[in-house]
């Protein structure tokens, strides 16, 4: 970016680095609420982790405890058409090199979310471990259209893994 002055000449402009910096304490990674009527209490990530280079594309994550011994990831793609086939797939990419491939859990939609059970039932501790465990460097989600891809920061890698943590700490 350039900045016109008065007298016709211009500089350039140093985009402001925003903070980075995320609390990785469970107290701010992780709410719960408890419902007015039943008092049942629900455990969810504090909002959505955000994976995006411009805003446009890229993913919000939402993770949350479901029953008593499940947690649920929820990813919105934004970027590559908006709908997903219950059969679409998830590729990830661990910082140590190492691969991973899970199918989507949830039925055909055009929101665009993209949504993996895991515990109790729904089995996949392998693949939760490692998601909790080795950190993210890239993930693809496959639409009806084509992919969204996203590389994640060390940052974003970290707070998705504490998050998970905690969720699980909180069962």
């Amino acid at each position: 970016k350039v900045l016109l002055l008065e007298d016709g000449t211009w500089k350039y402009v140093k985009p402001e680095v925003p903070d980075t910096t995320v609390s990785l304490e469970c107290s701010d990674l992780i709410l719960v609420t408890e419902d007015k009527v039943s008092g049942a209490k629900h455990t969810s990530s504090n909002g959505s982790i955000v994976i995006s280079d411009d805003g446009e594309t890229g993913f919000a994550i939402l993770l949350l405890n479901y029953k008593k011994n499940s947690l649920v990831i929820r990813i919105t793609a934004i970027g590559a058409g908006n709908c997903i086939d219950d059969d679409d797939k998830m590729n990830i990419r661990f910082r140590d090199g190492t691969r991973c491939e899970m199918i989507n859990n949830g039925k055909f939609n055009c929101d665009p979310k993209f949504t993996l059970y895991f515990g109790g039932n729904f089995g996949k501790n392998k693949q939760l471990e490692m998601l909790r465990t080795k950190g993210i460097k890239t993930m693809r989600i496959w639409t009806n259209d084509s992919y969204v891809e996203r590389d994640f920061s060390e940052t974003q890698s970290n707070q998705f893994m504490k998050t998970i943590d905690c969720l699980i700490q909180a069962r």
